[in-house]
């Protein structure tokens, strides 16, 4: 299953990504490309990162990076800030 449609990354790619190594979202871009394009698989390679024990724990998301909580708590119904 295509897991990134910007990078064409299918979920087995994300998994070898993650059991070579990758903790964090922004490693599993470095090695795969994931979680660079438009963000939209951000989410799944969250939970895939933590399934495997990695990433940040969003019960403690005090503890993740600034980039990981607000992609996970941002509310998609309100209108964004124009930057």
């Amino acid at each position: 299953m295509i897991v990134c449609l910007c990078h064409a990354v299918r979920d087995r790619d994300l998994d070898a990504a993650i059991a070579d190594g990758a903790d964090s979202v922004q490693d599993v871009g470095k090695q795969c490309g994931a979680g660079t394009g438009c963000g939209a698989c951000i989410p799944e390679i969250e939970d895939r990162l933590e399934r495997a024990g990695r990433g940040c724990d969003r019960a403690a998301a005090g503890d993740c990076p600034q980039t990981l909580v607000s992609v996970r708590s941002r509310n998609l119904t309100e209108p964004r800030d124009a930057a």
